[in-house]
């Protein structure tokens, strides 16, 4: 038998999806291990194997494919613990990393901080040389310099070194020089150019996304390096892949060449993951949701197309990579309600993640948090968390919340959670309208994607607060990244950076960058090991109207030379994606082409689902129990149905209120809502007219 399996690793939980020949799933859950990541994956992958009866040699040498999502990268970038990293750059620029862009997020807070670099100034060493905007050598590289910068670093003990010269992008010459003198010099460090890392123009975002990917990437070297070497001697031999930012994935090695690909490594396979369902489903508009145990992270699927930006922040770092636009806030399971100076209920965004985790796992938090409130709101089942696996302590959640929340605001403990409760939502509804109202969107013509172990619980009252009448939630929804994983094809970018205007562009030109950028792009990819038929090649333009500072970026013709037929079509493509994004257009401006992406693309094998078997049998046979639960509409708990999700079939209605129990998560039907199971075993909740 062979398996296919992804492992994404969260906040609070690990997460494991395999599925078989036949296209049956498993997924399986263990709390993550923060101090060391891989602890955490080996404990699910060897829960899993138990769970089919073999060895874990056995199973990883029956694995065709095998996607891993990483927090490494991310964790490291927000927790500041990234490797002491040096700066070689050209002699009177070192101070773009600190000066940034004039941009502000409140233009009317004076004190507005800013995260501090991540290279202090006296480890940024420029050095003489000079290559002007046509790519020209102006001034020699001076390697006396370039030298004594690396005798410093060696000195100060850094572990990475960034190389970030200007017009590189034209012509790396000097950078790749400074790389051998580096090399030479500092044989041990990590070393990130800005000519591989982000060879385009904009010299503050080349050199910050440069600067991350020295930063991280040590220690996700060392990370995926022990991790894929442990993995060979368990008896792994297939190529181990990575999920990437973009939503494809990489393998190990190309990772660790480009960590700040990286960065979105698990939500954005959730988001592919939520394109497969609507392809699955048939429904082409979806906002997913996935709610864990740290944080809510929220994506738009617009008519069957992923949104891509080509780049964004992270922990106020710019990271200019193309990324799936995901929203991401500090809203999960793992939540701290909190009472600010002014005497104001609060939850998040820190999170108590899973060491030691929310009070009721009983493993020394001491902090009320989400799944607490869900707990004493009845929700939840405290004897089949984990499917019974783990013990929960409702007792200590009760007095918790009672000592931290309800006796300090004069309120009962039902009262504390349901405000809990009731404020998470908020948070969550809010985060879903920045990928959807904020960008155009009408949240009434989507269907919410309920994903991650906690998400089902809410999804109904987020829904209600953003205007959608749908929830769906996949079959295997508290798993739904590591599944996303699954389906993501292998991807790799590259970008050129081409300067021409329309009317006036020099085809000839043109279709040269084309063919000089595709061709390095399908060698990167065939290296990858993705055989030839299974390789194609996207183009995309980063576009502006004469006299913008910013670009839209829009797919133009493949497969093809680009003549002046191709040249009006792109022009009008970008007229209609520059109207739909500010409402406005002006055709009779000129454009100006910034950068050339090339994106090579290898198809993975998909995932043919297993339909359910049997008929549709009696609603009372998955009937499990009946418990209180609390709704805010009805002021008090409720007498309602439990049923077991796993003995539901294709075709069976449940009204609400009711509750839908698995083994590694809960959905909650809200009273004004209507449940049905479709034909793949998931289930679609409709809000009653």
């Amino acid at each position: 038998m062979r398996f296919r399996m992804g492992v994404d690793i969260g906040g609070t939980f690990t997460d494991c999806v395999i599925i078989e020949e036949s296209g049956k799933i498993h997924t399986f859950k263990e709390l993550s291990t923060p101090k060391d990541p891989s602890a955490g994956l080996y404990n699910v992958i060897k829960k899993a194997a138990a769970s089919f009866g073999i060895t874990l040699t056995q199973l990883l040498g029956a694995l065709e494919f095998f996607a891993h999502g990483t927090t490494v990268a991310t964790n490291t970038l927000l927790t500041g613990t990234g490797a002491k990293t040096g700066l070689i750059l050209t002699r009177g620029f070192r101070d773009t990393l600190e000066m940034r862009r004039a941009h502000k997020e409140n233009i009317w807070d004076l004190y507005l901080p800013v995260p501090k670099p991540l290279v202090p100034r006296y480890l940024r060493m420029g050095v003489e040389e000079r290559i002007d905007y046509k790519g020209d050598v102006i001034l020699k590289l001076n390697e006396e310099q370039t030298r004594e910068a690396c005798k410093k670093f060696k000195k100060e003990g850094v572990e990475a070194v960034a190389i970030c010269t200007l017009f590189s992008f034209l012509n790396d010459s000097h950078e790749r020089r400074i790389a051998e003198i580096v090399k030479e010099e500092l044989p041990d460090a990590f070393i990130s150019i800005s000519s591989e890392v982000l060879p385009q123009i904009r010299e503050y975002e080349r050199m910050s996304t440069t600067v991350a990917n020295a930063y991280v990437g040590p220690k996700l070297t060392v990370y995926l390096s022990n991790l894929e070497k442990k993995l060979r001697e368990d008896g792994l031999s297939r190529a181990f892949y990575i999920t990437a930012s973009n939503g494809g994935v990489m393998t190990a090695d190309t990772a660790i060449r480009h960590a700040s690909a990286t960065l979105l490594s698990g939500p954005a396979a959730g988001a592919v993951g939520a394109l497969f369902f609507a392809e699955l489903t048939g429904r082409k508009n979806l906002i997913l949701m996935d709610m864990g145990g740290t944080s809510f992270d929220v994506s738009l699927i617009n008519g069957g197309k992923i949104s891509l930006s080509m780049e964004g922040e992270i922990a106020g770092y710019r990271i200019a990579k193309p990324m799936i636009e995901i929203n991401t806030i500090g809203a999960g399971g793992g939540s701290i309600a909190w009472i600010d100076r002014g005497g104001m209920l609060k939850v998040g965004p820190a999170s108590a993640g899973s060491d030691p985790g929310p009070v009721c796992y009983d493993l020394g938090g001491e902090e009320p948090t989400v799944t607490d409130a869900n707990l004493v709101l009845g929700y939840l089942n405290m004897d089949y968390f984990l499917g019974g696996e783990m013990r929960i302590n409702r007792d200590k959640a009760v007095s918790l919340i009672r000592k931290k929340i309800a006796d300090p605001l004069g309120m009962s403990v039902t009262e504390a959670a349901a405000g809990i409760f009731k404020i998470i939502n908020h948070n969550m509804a809010d985060a879903s309208k920045v990928v959807s109202v904020q960008k155009g969107h009408d949240p009434r013509e989507y269907s919410l994607v309920s994903a991650g172990g906690a998400c089902s619980i809410h999804a109904c009252k987020i829904a209600e607060e953003i205007g959608a009448t749908t929830v769906l939630v996949p079959a295997a929804a508290s798993v739904f990244c590591a599944l996303g994983m699954l389906e993501t094809d292998i991807k790799l970018d590259r970008v050129k950076s081409f300067n021409a205007q329309i009317p006036g562009i020099n085809l000839e030109e043109f279709n040269n960058v084309i063919k000089e950028t595709e061709e390095k792009a399908l060698k990167e990819l065939l290296w990858e090991g993705v055989s030839e038929k299974r390789a194609y090649l996207l183009r995309f333009l980063d576009i502006r109207y004469e006299g913008q500072h910013h670009e839209v970026t829009v797919e133009i013709p493949g497969d093809q030379i680009i003549g002046e037929k191709h040249i009006y079509q792109i022009a009008e493509t970008f007229h209609g994606a520059h109207e739909r994004l500010y409402t406005y257009s002006t055709p009779e401006t000129p454009l100006e082409l910034i950068n050339l992406r090339i994106t090579a693309v290898g198809t993975v094998e998909r995932t043919s689902l297993e339909v359910p078997p049997g008929e549709k049998g009696e609603l009372q046979k998955a009937l499990k129990t009946r418990r209180q639960v609390y709704f805010e509409e009805h002021e008090g708990f409720m007498d309602i149905p439990v049923y077991d999700r796993s003995k539901l079939t294709p075709g069976h209605t449940i009204p609400g209120p009711a509750v839908v129990e698995e083994r590694i998560t809960t959905v909650i039907v809200h009273p004004a809502w209507s449940l049905e199971v479709d034909g793949y075993g998931n289930l679609i909740m409709e809000m009653r007219k």
